[in-house]
């Protein structure tokens, strides 16, 4: 809350007619204990040492500091420490105020409050849509998921379990550490081709570090449209709400912005979220890879039959 003091000379410039300011910082003493003093704090041109004990004392102490010598003592930058009563006493008389204070720490705390609540401003933040339930799996807990039809549900289960599958897969393999194990490697080599394996680790060195934003893509390719990786027989089902489904998405995809924004600020979230697009390209790739190997095929059948069983049955 402080008021620059400044000398303002005038220079009127030929051509344009405009005034041109040059400011210059004004050395002043401090009307309170007769410091240097460069800006008027809370109503009074007064230091940063008594700046600072009006803030300290001003609310909390006005009624219960009291003065040894009848309220009679002169207070200068050599003895301003020794009678508190009468130097916010004199800090009064010289026109600090009170509700000066109360504003600038208004003014603090709303902004604070305001960035706080920037992740909280969509109706959706329930923390169990996005934080893993030791009971209840994605789609028996999330909400949104629920308000869809068994149809709907059906449709997006079938064409999103690949992503959803193969990302949260890397992310195990990448938390555990598992690719760092030879035999693990080789065994999975087996299962899948040579050349998705080597994929899946192009893709691992790229993921984001933070836990909390791979839940919420994962949450937010739940809900996506996805068009097909690769040629399948049986052609699915067109969705019949795929309004809401599109919502649903924005929803999940605008949290994720406003947390980066709020973790990261704007610059590293734009390089975050651009660094999951190409990963984003880069699953699709390991997808189209591993199709090649029948285990994968199996592996993803059996998660879309026993999600289904849990949903419906």
């Amino acid at each position: 809350m402080k008021e620059p003091l400044t000398e303002d000379p005038n220079a009127v410039s030929t051509f344009a007619n405009t005034v041109v300011r040059q400011t210059k910082t004004v050395l002043c003493k401090c009307k309170i204990c007769g410091a240097s003093a460069r800006y008027s704090y809370y109503g009074a041109i007064v230091c940063h040492s008594c700046k600072m004990f009006f803030k300290r004392n001003a609310e909390n102490q006005k009624s219960t500091l009291q003065c040894s010598s009848g309220n009679k003592c002169v207070i200068t930058m050599n003895n301003r420490h020794a009678c508190a009563s009468c130097r916010l006493r004199k800090c009064l008389i010289n026109g600090m105020r009170i509700e000066m204070i109360r504003s600038s720490r208004c003014k603090k705390n709303k902004r604070n409050e305001k960035r706080k609540l920037i992740i909280n401003s969509i109706p959706l933040t329930s923390t169990t849509s996005v934080t893993p339930d030791k009971k209840y799996p994605f789609d028996q807990k999330n909400r949104d998921c629920l308000l869809l039809s068994q149809h709907d549900r059906t449709i997006l289960l079938e064409s999103t379990v690949e992503y959803t599958a193969t990302i949260g897969g890397m992310f195990l393999l990448c938390q555990a550490r598992l690719l760092d194990d030879l035999s693990f490697v080789k065994s999975a080599e087996i299962i899948f081709q040579p050349s998705a394996i080597v994929c899946i680790k192009r893709v691992i060195d790229r993921f984001d570090s933070d836990v909390t934003f791979i839940k919420l893509i994962l949450a937010i390719l739940a809900f996506s449209t996805i068009s097909y990786t690769v040629y399948r027989k049986n052609t699915q089902s067109n969705l019949t709400n795929i309004k809401a489904i599109l919502s649903i998405q924005d929803m999940y995809t605008d949290l994720a912005w406003r947390y980066l924004l709020y973790k990261y600020g704007h610059h590293q979230a734009v390089i975050r979220f651009s660094n999951l697009l190409r990963c984003l390209f880069s699953v699709s790739e390991v997808i189209v890879e591993a199709h090649e190997a029948q285990q994968f095929t199996d592996i993803i059948d059996y998660v879309v039959e026993q999600t289904e069983e849990a949903l419906f049955d």
